[in-house]
């Protein structure tokens, strides 16, 4: 273990501890904001733009033409999916996608993508499981002679990405700062008001694919890499930023939260050959979230757009995997009686926890 890596681990551990530790629950300020007595929510969300955008870029051999970087999309833009919440809990799922017009010039990319959050006006934790298979290259016009509107991209539909991630939110201002007003609409924020995060990820990532990521004619320029076939990646990062509402005519709203962590990655890489290399490395990862819309008494709507990435740099090969997601969401809170169960739960030292 490398002393970076050493320190990273030290301070998120330090951190977790620390935030955890003083993570009960903060009174709302009711003058700057405010939670609904409705506990159970269900909304709808529809995608505009979601996708994988995976990027290769090799250092072994000098390329003045930049032919030989390449840059996948795993496109299943047009998602329709459900959301259930209550009180503290969240489930989000998706069940639908509509193929690309253009499928047979894309291909076809299939998905799993679950999502699962508890937490309260203090600190949320955010945990998801994305799979995306079938991928297409936007950089096929580079080596591909003729080209044509009408010729298909370079496809890899063998090629899979899949991601196990826990991210862990700390609010400093929560008496006068509700993030769940801008993207789960439990609360509502009634003044505009800003507060510093703290951020925390833990994550497994695989990419893989059966033969090698790397299209057949550019691979002279990846030596050793040219059947590089498989990346397993397990990353923790401890980072910060700053999230923010403005509130105007009452129910309207706007976020925009930002964050950066310095990451440590321990990487196999994997090759057709049979090969495997074990790595460590300190790298960066960072979030962006913008959430616009409407905020009412039992209705709400917004549109919100997520983007997270990640740098995978062995110093001869560099990825960068990056998820953007645009989505509008409509929803309604319901006024249903507590379960006695729930009512139980609430008098526990687990639930004040929370």
């Amino acid at each position: 273990m490398t002393r970076s890596t050493f320190l990273i681990m030290r301070t998120a551990f330090l951190l977790l501890f620390f935030l955890m530790t003083n993570c009960l629950s903060a009174q709302r300020d009711t003058n700057y904001c405010t939670e609904y007595k409705e506990k159970l929510i269900i909304s709808l969300h529809n995608s505009f733009t979601r996708q994988y955008d995976i990027t290769f870029n090799q250092g072994i051999m000098k390329d003045s033409s930049k032919k030989s970087p390449f840059h996948y999309y795993a496109d299943a833009e047009v998602v329709s999916g459900i959301e259930l919440d209550y009180d503290i809990f969240s489930f989000s799922f998706n069940y639908k996608a509509v193929p690309p017009k253009d499928e047979n010039k894309k291909g076809k990319t299939t998905y799993t993508d679950l999502g699962f959050n508890i937490g309260g006006n203090k600190w949320k934790l955010e945990t998801s499981y994305k799979m995306y298979k079938g991928f297409y290259d936007v950089n096929t016009t580079n080596y591909t002679r003729p080209y044509y509107d009408s010729t298909p991209y370079y496809q890899n539909p063998h090629m899979t990405t899949s991601c196990a991630k826990a991210k862990f939110i700390y609010i400093t201002r929560p008496e006068k700062f509700a993030l769940d007003a801008a993207y789960a609409c439990g609360a509502r924020q009634l003044k505009t008001a800003a507060s510093w995060i703290f951020v925390g990820n833990l994550y497994y990532d695989r990419l893989s694919t059966d033969t090698s990521f790397v299209p057949s004619p550019l691979r002279k320029y990846y030596y050793d890499y040219s059947d590089f076939n498989g990346l397993n990646a397990i990353g923790l990062s401890v980072g910060f930023g700053f999230s923010a509402n403005l509130v105007t005519r009452h129910h309207f709203f706007a976020n925009i939260t930002m964050a950066v962590e310095p990451e440590s990655q321990w990487r196999e890489y994997h090759f057709a050959s049979g090969l495997s290399v074990k790595r460590n490395y300190l790298s960066t990862s960072g979030d962006t979230r913008i959430s616009f819309g409407y905020n009412a008494k039992k209705f709400f709507l917004f549109v919100s757009l997520l983007a997270d990435y990640s740098n995978y740099n062995s110093g001869q090969v560099l990825i960068t995997n990056k998820f953007y997601s645009g989505t509008t969401t409509i929803g309604y809170r319901f006024n249903v009686k507590k379960p006695e169960f729930y009512k139980r739960f609430e008098q526990t030292k687990i639930y004040s926890f929370l």
